[in-house]
């Protein structure tokens, strides 16, 4: 075993860098702002990268970006460093440090042993206590405790090296039970541990006015919604899409499993219109006739009552879209009957006419002109 080791110690080319689990990485990787070792252990004791007097640093990263992307109202940075200096007069938070060329920086970030301040002026006349316990690589102090913990105690991540105890990487979520998860998974509503340890002590936001709230509290895009693909994970995007309105004219309801539409004020009425009575309440079919899902729908018009809990509708002239929360506008023209000759649709409505030798009457029918004279109707239905 122990030759078999010093194999692997030694395998490493003279143009690679080794990790301090053996692997072996290209030594153009090593301290380039990129962890590539599984380990990290190629970004760590790296030195602060040399930004030109044209160029700023990024607090956290360190990446060097042109002066010219500070204070442009777009944050360029990972951290958004670069809008957090005094920006066209703006002080930093009282929780943050300023330093002296009008950088904002964390507080805690004040004489830690690390260069934040482009000027160096977050580490100049710090007070740096004796280490009692341990000490990071780069001189800041931590606790016995803290040591192969699995947490990223110092900021140059040297409390995690040489740890005999297998820990998640640095960029990874530990479970209760031990499993690593990426750390954008944490508190996204999805139980990706299997113990949902991953969800425990969370602050949801809610979903803005564009996005579907899924039962679990997760948020989709709208248009995510009836789409035959689960995005929620567990259905509730998908749940009371049977009926599809979009093939009945404006102020329809298309019955769910068939072809027939009745009007909207029939639906959950108490009396059955649909083949099967599928409008209506279906205790077996654990469908009830109600609002609960028109908060989660953003309804652009108003919301109805239905047996899948609520359904979108718009006012005259327009249908709802395929994000069955908004409303277009229907091609009234395509209503058999419509209009006697031509029919040219408009926003919410419609105008019908006639062709040379029929005048309008009724607003849709076309009469012969036989007094010759020719008449144009321009009223609109």
């Amino acid at each position: 075993m122990f030759w078999m080791l010093i194999i692997q110690i030694s395998s490493c080319a003279s143009n690679e860098f080794q990790c301090t689990n053996g692997q072996c990485i290209n030594i153009e990787w090593r301290c380039d702002g990129t962890k590539d070792c599984t380990d990290d252990s190629d970004e760590l004791n790296c030195p602060p990268p040399s930004c030109s007097s044209q160029e700023f640093r990024c607090v956290t990263s360190g990446e060097c970006i042109s002066l010219g992307f500070v204070c442009d109202g777009e944050e360029d940075c990972v951290d958004g460093s670069d809008e957090q200096r005094t920006c066209g007069g703006r002080t930093c938070n009282p929780d943050q440090f300023t330093c002296q060329e009008g950088q904002c920086i964390p507080s805690k970030y004040r004489c830690d042993h690390v260069t934040d301040c482009v000027d160096n002026s977050d580490e100049r006349n710090c007070d740096y206590p004796q280490c009692t316990q341990k000490t990071c690589a780069n001189g800041a102090c931590y606790n016995n405790s803290q040591h192969c913990n699995g947490l990223q105690d110092c900021r140059d991540g040297s409390d995690e090296t040489n740890c005999t105890t297998e820990h998640c990487p640095l960029h990874q979520f530990e479970c209760a039970n031990g499993f690593c998860i990426p750390i954008p998974f944490v508190c996204d509503h999805w139980n990706d541990c299997g113990d949902d340890s991953d969800e425990q002590g969370c602050e949801y936001q809610s979903c803005s006015g564009n996005q579907f709230t899924c039962s679990s509290g997760r948020c989709i895009p709208q248009n995510w919604v009836c789409d035959k693909f689960n995005d929620c994970g567990d259905f509730s995007d998908e749940r009371g899409c049977d009926s599809d309105s979009r093939d009945c004219y404006p102020g329809e309801w298309g019955c769910p499993g068939s072809t027939a539409c009745i009007p909207f004020n029939q639906v959950c009425d108490g009396q059955p219109d649909c083949p099967g009575g599928t409008d209506e309440t279906n205790t077996t079919a654990e469908q009830t006739c109600g609002l609960d899902r028109c908060s989660a729908l953003s309804c652009e018009y108003l919301c109805h009552p239905s047996p899948q809990g609520g359904a979108c509708y718009c006012p005259e002239g327009f249908i709802v879209a395929n994000d069955s929360r908004s409303c277009e506008d229907y091609n009234d023209c395509e209503i058999w009957g419509i209009c006697d000759q031509l029919c040219e649709d408009r926003p919410g409505t419609h105008h019908c006419s006639c062709a040379d030798g029929y005048f309008l009457e009724q607003g849709h029918l076309c009469k012969a002109n036989v007094s010759g004279t020719s008449t144009s109707d321009q009223r609109f239905l």
